[in-house]
């Protein structure tokens, strides 16, 4: 397959690891250690050269067409209740040391803490390991905004919370049991906290940002507005995200909620939502933040912008269980001044594909498509495709985009009950939905219901907004009241996250995310598993159908003409920041090989990572540079078994006299060499060989192909010879292809 250009942005993980971030080589010693270690010098590359930098450069190398990198940074939420979850930053090295290069102490720095500070919670092990890295320190942040910016990427900037109460939860349910009371109001007051603008101060020398509030004031207000300052402090950013996915904070209610809410004074329609509130007083701090720095908002060049994330299930509006509707309770911030565009977080699904034959949307492959909405009950499931239907289609994904289901249907339940043998009856273990998806029994919409279909992005840019409910007059679910603050093309949407799990049927449930620790671990509904040992299993891979749906998504919207323009000229859907979760500040191979080091490490095979991930998401070989420079050397491999072959390669230049005798001249000092390498086994199930090949072979990104080979004493010729691979291998799949399935490599050098 070849390579296309699908990729505007990506999102940076790991999130948490102390300098993970940095551009600068960083040292650690625990309070229970003998010495510094190294903290992100583990890629094994050109000394000194951190892993970050290394994996930007192998980003840029794999996806050279990405402008934008969103860096987020991590801090931890302790519990679900809204009333009594402290956000807060902390860091694996509590009462530990740092050095720099040199051996010159250095700190961790967090909003005026250091890792000697009073009042630090510790984060939660399991076993001797932590959970989690912590919290880059801000110095690390501050360079790689910078490093990132000097690149020539855009920087979008994502304050993210991971949760360390039981379970690991989303912190989409972070919540308060008592909704429509004052004490609702009061917890997320009290989850929102007190800090002002005022209480952060740059401090330059350290790269940091002092905080004059109480220490141990654990609050979001105090996360997004640290990390304003801090990013003023930093030069600024293109995209400053003030939150994202609080689905159960957004969604509590205050004490004057009412169905059909209230008006402003403009004559829309407002509910009591609190926290909604708060965001928008977020906004407006944040704002005057970046302006007083001088990073004032521009909206034509995408430079200094503000917005919240909400997640795919609520961005349009959310329904109450004691209610029966769906009020747009977003639709005051996102038309509110300090917020600069429309965000959600993407995870539509673009499939429905069961076990077995892949049930209804096989059937309804080739039916015509209808052209109206809502469609009839013969025409809901019309594909309208051609050709052999099947799941890795970029067709059938494209007409799920605008289509199926949160589309043209819904369901009204389906659980994913996790792994467990096919109730389709193939045999196979799969995660096994429940409800009205096990029977695939879809549900239409009615006239005047595009609020309730998520997908309607088109519907919902173009229209005024009403709330939808029944309200008892024999109508059901329709429209009432007046419309909400939001105007007509007034905003650009911007898909702030999207990707798929590399699972196998990822595109049938996207938000999902396989993490064993997590009580949200899950994979796509229908997915197989595979057995490892007769009694374990694990996802199957699938990272092709990443790469389809990847492409289906940005072909679609930003080169098929799909896309609209207002009259005004703003695109419905704003490219630049539409960004794919994920890429990892740690380079491949090295993550996910280091499981010593990292405890996700497990996750990357079935998780949304692009780094590694199959033959057509890797860097390609480079154009040949200038000889010069270090370079890497070839790995020993634990399948070679046979002798190594040497053939030497003359190169001579003859000359023909007119006696008819010729003489020879030698064009080189030291001949060249053919170094054939046979193996005595290769296969897929030679994971190490392959991983340390994979990794071989993206080392060598930015030096053009070219490596040292270690050459047998006897040919008096150094200890090492610089190389390339002599078969004319296009791209990493064919390269891969050849070690798999012709078991030999040949190497040709290049000079001693």
């Amino acid at each position: 397959m070849g390579r296309q250009n699908y990729v505007n942005g990506v999102h940076l993980l790991p999130a948490t690891g102390e300098f993970s971030y940095d551009t600068l080589p960083r040292f650690g010693q625990r309070i229970d250690e003998a010495g510094f270690s190294p903290l992100n010098l583990f890629h094994g590359g050109i000394p000194g050269k951190t892993d970050f930098s290394t994996s930007i450069d192998q980003l840029q190398a794999a996806f050279p067409e990405c402008t934008t990198v969103s860096l987020i940074v991590a801090w931890f939420g302790s519990s679900v209740d809204a009333a009594s979850c402290r956000i807060y930053p902390s860091t694996t090295y509590i009462g530990g040391a740092f050095q720099d290069e040199s051996g010159h102490a250095d700190a961790w720095y967090c909003s005026g803490l250091t890792q000697i500070s009073n009042g630090l919670i510790p984060l939660p092990r399991s076993g001797s390991s932590f959970v989690y890295g912590g919290t880059p320190s801000d110095p690390s942040i501050v360079r790689a905004i910078r490093d990132l910016k000097a690149r020539g990427l855009r920087v979008v900037f994502y304050p993210f919370i991971l949760m360390t109460s039981a379970g690991f939860p989303w912190r989409g349910r972070i919540t308060f049991a008592a909704d429509r009371s004052e004490e609702a109001t009061t917890a997320v007051t009290t989850f929102l906290g007190s800090a002002t603008v005022d209480q952060f101060t740059p401090d330059t020398d350290n790269l940091t940002v002092g905080y004059s509030g109480a220490p141990a004031d654990y609050s979001f207000r105090r996360m997004i507005l640290h990390y304003a300052s801090l990013c003023a402090s930093a030069g600024g950013v293109d995209l400053f995200l003030i939150g994202s996915e609080l689905r159960g904070l957004e969604q509590i209610r205050g004490p004057h909620w009412s169905t059909a809410g209230t008006v402003d004074g403009n004559g829309c329609a407002v509910w009591d939502y609190p926290f909604v509130d708060g965001l928008m007083a977020l906004a407006s701090d944040v704002r005057a933040i970046f302006d007083s720095a001088g990073l004032m908002r521009d909206r034509a060049g995408l430079h200094n912008l503000i917005t919240y994330s909400a997640d795919w299930s609520v961005w349009m509006g959310v329904q109450h269980a004691d209610s029966n509707g769906q009020w747009p309770h977003l639709d005051r911030l996102y038309d509110h001044d300090a917020i600069d565009l429309v965000a959600f977080d993407n995870y539509l699904p673009l499939s429905d594909w069961t076990s077995g034959t892949g049930g209804l949307d096989l059937l309804h492959w080739s039916d015509p498509r209808g052209q109206t909405w809502p469609p009839s009950a013969d025409e809901m499931n019309a594909l309208g495709l051609s050709g052999t239907p099947m799941l890795k289609s970029k067709a059938y994904l494209k007409a799920n985009i605008e289509g199926g289901e949160k589309y043209h249907w819904f369901y009204y339940d389906s659980d994913n009950l996790g792994r467990g043998l096919d109730p389709n009856g193939t045999g196979a273990q799969v995660s096994r939905p429940a409800g009205d998806r096990l029977t695939q029994t879809r549900h239409p919409y009615f006239a005047d219901q595009h609020l309730l279909a998520n997908k309607h992005l088109r519907w919902w840019w173009n229209n005024p907004h009403q709330a939808v409910y029944d309200a008892g007059d024999g109508a059901g679910f329709v429209p009432h009241g007046p419309r909400t603050q939001w105007g007509e093309q007034s905003k650009s949407i911007i898909f702030t996250e999207y990707g798929f799990p590399t699972c196998d049927r990822g595109t049938n449930q996207p938000n999902v995310f396989y993490d064993p620790k997590s009580s949200e671990s899950f994979t796509p509904y229908w997915s197989i598993w595979e057995s490892m040992d007769g009694a374990a299993y694990r996802p199957v891979q699938d990272d092709e159908l990443v790469l389809l749906a990847l492409q289906a998504i940005h072909e679609y919207w930003f080169e098929e003409g799909n896309n609209e323009t207002s009259p005004n000229g703003l695109t419905m859907i704003e490219p630049t920041f539409c960004s794919i979760w994920s890429w990892d500040a740690r380079p491949f191979p090295v993550f996910p090989n280091r499981a010593d080091l990292w405890g996700d490490a497990s996750n990357w095979r079935a998780g949304n990572w692009l780094n590694g991930k199959g033959p057509f998401l890797m860097p390609p070989v480079l154009d040949e540079p200038p000889i010069s420079g270090s370079f890497p050397v070839f790995p020993t491999l634990k399948g070679q078994g046979w002798s190594i072959h040497y053939q030497p390669l003359f190169d001579t230049l003859a000359t023909l006299h007119a006696s008819g005798r010729e003489s020879r001249a030698a064009r080189r000092a030291n001949a060249q060499f053919e170094i054939d390498l046979t193996f005595d086994h290769l296969g897929m199930e030679a994971e190490a060989d392959f991983q340390t090949l994979a990794g071989f072979y993206l080392s060598m990104q930015g030096t053009h192909g070219l490596f040292t080979f270690p050459m047998p004493d006897e040919w008096g010729l150094g200890p090492s010879l610089l190389c390339r691979f002599a078969d004319d291998v296009q791209d990493f799949e064919e390269f891969m292809m050849r070690f798999w399935t012709v078991q030999s490599l040949k190497l040709q050098t290049v000079r001693p």
